[in-house]
C-alpha cells in the first residue's frame, strides 16, 4: 500500500466528518463576525469635522516643539481670531451680549431640516406662540445668564468644541487643558491660558470657582522638600467643599511625599498618587468633596523620552460649571457682608469662608474677655503699636491677623501693614480685617537690602526716628506721606508668625523693665530654643546679648538713641539687626529678654531665606503657650534688671548640682533641683562642637550658639533648672569644681580600607565620667 492511499484511506476518511461538522461552520461564523464588525469600524473612522485632539488648547509655543502629529481625519478650517482679553473685556462692556451658539445637535438637526423642508414649518410654529405669549419665557431663558468662562462666551465656535457620547454642550460647558512638564506647567480654559509657570519646583494647585470658572488662587509647594507637604494638606483642608482643583507637577514633586500628603491626594480621588516616583509627571483635576474629573500620569521608567523626566503630559477635561450659585445664609451686617464679597473671589481661609460660621466673632477663638477688658485700662494698651511687614504670602497674612485678633489686649486701631508692592489679594486680605496697608516700595537690589528699607521706614513712620542721609537711599523715605499711627512701643512681627493668645499679657507684665533698665534694649517673644523638652515654664525669662531679631517690641527710646545712629550705610548687604547688634555691644550689659516658653512660632515654609527643610527641621516643632491663666510677680519681673539678674544667676549656679549625666542615652529623673554642667566651650568663633554636640542631645537648638547671657543657657528640662556653662568663655567658669572635666563632642573615628577611607561617628558620648551623684536612685552615665 502506498503512502498516498493510506492516507486517503485511514486519515481523510475519518477526519471528513469533523471538517463538515466542526471546521468549516467556525469559519463560517468567524468570517459573517469579521464582516460586521469592520463594517462598523469603518463607520465609526468616517472624519469629523469638529472633533479636536487632546492638547490643542495648549498655546502655541509648546505645539511646535512637542511635535504631536497632526489628525489624518481632521478637516482643515480656516484659523478664527481671538480677541485678546483687553478687547474682549471692552466689547463686552459697549456691546450687547452675543447671542448663544447653537449646540451641535441643534447644526445637524438645521442641515436636516433645510433638505427636508420639516424645520422650516417648526420655526414658523414657534414663531407664532411666540407673538401670541410675549411675556412668556421659558426655563432656559429665566436660569442665571451664562459666565464669561464658558463656551458660549469665549469665542470658540461648535468646530472646536470637543463631542462625545453622553454628554451634550451647553453654556454652562468649559474646557480645562494642562500640561506638566520637567520646565514647564501651563493651564487654559477655553483656549485662554489661567496660568503658567517656569521656574517653582513642585506641585502647582490651581483652585477655580465653579459657579464661573475664575481663579480664585494660585499654591506652589515645593515638595521635593522634607516637610512641605504638611502645609499642602493643611491647605487643602482650609479650601470649601465644591471648588475645583487642578494639580500638576513641575520638575520633581516625589521626594519629601509621604503617605500623609498621597493620603490627602487619594481622598481627593488621585489614582496614581501612591506610584508618583523620582521625575515623574502628574496631574489631576478634581472637586473638592465631589468626585474626580480627569487625571493623568508619565513614569520617568517608561516614557520614551530620552530625558531624565518623565514625558510631558497634556489633560483636557470638559465638565459644567454648576449653575445658581449657593451665597452663605449669614446674618446681614457690615462684617458679614466684607466675608461674602471677599469669599466670592478667593479660596484657602477656612472659617472666614465657611457657611456654617454664621457670625464674625466665631471665626476667631474667644480667649479671656475678663483679661482684655484689664488689659485695655492700662496705658500701655494705647501706646503699643503693631507693624507687620508682608510680601505676597496673603495666606500667611491672615494666619497672622487672625492670631493677634485672638489675643486678649490687642488693640485693634493700632496696627498697620507695610508691603512690597500692590498685591490685590493682600490688600483685600487687609480691607478684610479694617487694616490699613501702606505699601513701601523696594529701592535695592537685594532681598536684605528692601527689608532692611522697608524697616527703615516703619521706624521713621511710627516712631519718628531720623537717619543720617548716607544710610537713606534715593526716595527711601518720602515726606509726603502720612503716618497711620505714632506709638511709644513698636512691635515689630513678619506675616508668617502666630502669636499666642498670652502675648499682650506677657508684654504687659515685662513692660516696666524697658522703663526702669536702660540697657534692655528690648523684649521678643520668641525663642530659639522653644523646643517641647525644654521649653517648660510660662514664667522664666532670661536675658541675652544676643540678636533675636523676631517679634519684637522695641521702645521708641531704644530705637532713636541707639538703634537708628548705628544704622548701616544705604548700599551696604548687612541685615537691618546688625545696627542692633552694635547696640547691645556698645550699650553695657545691652540685653533682650526672652521667655521660656515661647509667644510666638514661625510657620512660613516658603520666603525670603527660608524654604520647607527649614522650616521643617528648624520650627516645625517650636511650642506655644496656650494660656493665660498663670500670675507673674512683680519680684520677679524685676530680677531681669542687670544687677539682681546678675545676683540670682550667681546664687543658681552656686546651689545647683554639678553633672556630667549623658543625655543621649538615658532619660534624666524628674525633679525640681537645679543642676548644672560645664561645658568645653571657647566663644561663638570657635570650636562649638561640644556645646552642638549638647543641645542635640537635650533635642534643643544646636545649629550655632544662640541666646546665653554671659556664656550660660538656662532652660527646665524634665523638672530642672539645667544651666549650661561654656568653659573657659564664661565668667561663671570659675565655679566649676575641682576634678570636673568639662564636656567634650565624642571623637570621630576613621576607619581605612584597600578600597576607601570612611570617616564616621559614634552615639554621642561624654569624654568625661561622672562628677558627682544625683539623690535617691537617680542613675548617671559618663558621657
Amino acid at each position: 500500500m502506498t503512502i498516498t492511499t493510506f492516507i486517503r484511506r485511514r486519515v481523510l476518511s475519518k477526519s471528513s466528518v469533523l471538517l463538515k461538522r466542526v471546521v468549516l461552520p467556525v469559519l463560517l461564523v468567524v468570517f459573517l463576525m469579521q464582516a460586521f464588525t469592520g463594517r462598523q469600524q469603518t463607520e465609526d473612522s468616517v472624519p469629523v469635522p469638529n472633533m479636536i485632539l487632546p492638547g490643542e488648547a495648549i498655546d502655541p509655543i509648546i505645539q511646535k516643539t512637542i511635535g504631536q502629529p497632526k489628525h489624518s481625519g481632521r478637516l482643515k478650517e480656516p484659523v478664527v481670531p481671538v480677541p485678546s482679553p483687553v478687547l474682549r473685556e471692552q466689547a463686552q462692556v459697549h456691546q450687547p451680549p452675543p447671542p448663544p451658539v447653537p449646540s451641535v445637535a441643534a447644526d445637524r438637526s438645521a442641515d436636516k431640516g433645510d433638505k427636508g423642508g420639516g424645520n422650516k414649518k417648526r420655526s414658523e410654529k414657534k414663531h407664532k406662540s411666540e407673538k401670541k405669549n410675549p411675556h412668556m419665557k421659558d426655563a432656559e431663558d429665566v436660569k442665571i445668564p451664562p459666565s464669561p468662562w464658558s463656551m458660549a462666551t469665549a469665542n470658540i465656535t461648535d468646530s472646536h468644541k470637543v463631542r462625545y457620547k453622553g454628554h451634550a454642550i451647553t453654556n454652562q460647558t468649559v474646557t480645562l487643558t494642562l500640561m506638566s512638564s520637567a520646565d514647564k506647567v501651563f493651564m487654559s480654559l477655553n483656549k485662554r491660558e489661567i496660568y503658567r509657570n517656569l521656574q517653582d519646583r513642585g506641585i502647582h494647585l490651581v483652585v477655580l470657582n465653579q459657579y464661573t470658572g475664575k481663579v480664585m488662587t494660585k499654591r506652589v509647594f515645593d515638595t521635593f522638600a522634607v516637610g512641605t507637604e504638611e502645609e499642602m494638606t493643611e491647605f487643602i483642608d482650609q479650601i470649601q467643599d465644591g471648588r475645583i482643583l487642578v494639580f500638576v507637577v513641575l520638575d520633581e514633586c516625589s521626594s519629601g511625599l509621604t503617605w500623609r500628603g498621597r493620603n490627602k491626594l487619594r481622598e481627593l480621588g488621585s489614582r496614581w498618587a501612591e506610584k508618583i516616583a523620582y521625575r515623574d509627571m502628574w496631574a489631576l483635576v478634581t472637586r473638592k468633596g465631589g468626585l474626580k474629573l480627569a487625571e493623568t500620569y508619565s513614569n520617568v521608567a517608561t516614557a520614551d523620552t530620552g530625558y531624565e523626566w518623565g514625558g510631558p503630559v497634556f489633560l483636557r477635561a470638559d465638565f459644567d460649571l454648576e449653575e445658581n450659585p449657593k451665597e452663605c445664609d449669614w446674618p446681614s451686617n457690615e462684617q458679614n457682608d466684607a466675608r461674602s464679597v471677599f469669599c466670592r473671589s478667593y479660596e484657602g481661609y477656612g472659617a472666614m469662608c465657611d457657611c456654617d460660621v454664621r457670625e464674625w466673632d466665631d471665626v476667631f477663638f474667644q480667649a479671656d474677655d475678663e483679661l482684655h477688658h484689664q488689659l485695655a485700662q492700662k496705658p500701655l494698651y494705647k501706646e503699643i503699636g503693631v507693624a507687620i511687614l508682608a510680601t505676597n504670602r496673603s495666606h500667611y497674612l491672615y494666619k497672622t491677623l487672625k492670631s493677634l485678633w485672638e489675643a486678649p489686649g490687642f488693640n485693634k486701631e493700632r496696627v498697620v501693614i507695610y508691603a512690597d508692592k500692590p498685591h490685590r489679594e493682600i490688600n483685600s486680605v487687609a480691607k478684610l480685617f479694617g487694616v490699613p496697608l501702606v505699601i513701601s516700595h523696594t529701592f535695592g537690589n537685594t532681598t536684605i537690602k528692601n527689608i532692611r528699607h522697608k524697616i527703615q521706614r516703619v521706624f521713621r513712620d511710627l516712631v519718628g526716628a531720623k537717619f543720617s542721609q548716607e544710610t537713606v537711599p534715593a526716595g527711601g523715605l518720602p515726606e509726603d506721606t502720612m503716618a497711620p499711627f505714632m506709638c511709644d512701643y513698636l512691635l515689630l512681627l513678619e506675616d508668617d508668625i502666630q502669636v499666642s493668645i498670652d502675648l499682650f499679657k506677657y508684654l504687659h507684665t515685662l513692660a516696666p523693665v524697658l522703663e526702669r533698665d536702660p540697657s534692655v534694649l528690648a523684649i521678643s517673644a520668641f525663642n530659639f530654643f522653644g523646643y517641647r523638652d525644654v521649653s517648660n515654664s510660662l514664667t522664666a525669662f532670661y536675658r541675652t546679648a544676643e540678636v533675636n531679631n523676631l517679634v519684637l517690641l522695641l521702645p521708641s527710646r531704644a530705637i532713636n538713641e541707639h538703634i537708628a545712629p548705628n544704622w548701616v550705610a544705604a548700599d551696604s548687604k548687612r541685615d537691618w539687626y546688625k545696627a542692633m547688634a552694635l547696640a547691645l555691644k556698645k550699650v553695657p550689659n545691652g540685653a533682650i529678654i526672652y521667655p521660656e516658653m515661647p509667644r510666638a512660632r514661625h510657620f512660613g515654609y516658603r520666603g525670603h531665606v527660608i524654604s520647607g527643610g527649614v522650616q521643617h527641621n528648624i520650627f516645625k516643632d517650636h511650642v506655644l503657650a496656650l494660656t493665660t491663666d498663670y500670675e507673674i510677680s512683680a519680684n520677679d519681673v524685676l530680677k531681669l534688671e542687670a544687677t539682681q539678674y546678675e545676683i540670682n544667676l550667681l546664687e543658681t549656679l552656686k546651689k545647683s548640682e554639678p553633672t556630667s549625666f549623658d543625655f543621649c542615652k538615658h532619660d534624666l529623673l524628674y525633679d525640681e533641683s537645679p543642676i548644672v554642667m560645664f561645658v568645653s566651650y571657647d566663644g561663638p568663633m570657635n570650636d562649638t562642637s561640644a556645646w552642638s554636640h549638647v543641645m542635640k542631645c537635650l533635642r534643643a537648638w544646636e545649629i550655632y550658639p544662640e541666646a546665653g547671657w554671659k556664656g550660660v543657657w538656662q532652660f527646665h528640662y524634665h523638672g530642672h533648672l539645667l544651666s549650661i556653662v561654656g568653659v573657659p568663655f564664661s565668667s561663671y567658669s570659675h565655679l566649676k569644681p575641682e576634678g570636673y572635666k568639662p564636656v567634650t563632642a565624642p571623637p570621630t573615628t576613621t576607619t581605612t580600607t584597600s578600597s576607601s577611607t570612611t570617616t564616621t561617628s559614634p552615639g554621642p558620648a561624654s569624654s568625661s565620667t561622672t562628677a558627682s551623684s544625683q539623690k535617691g536612685d537617680k542613675d548617671k552615665a559618663a558621657m
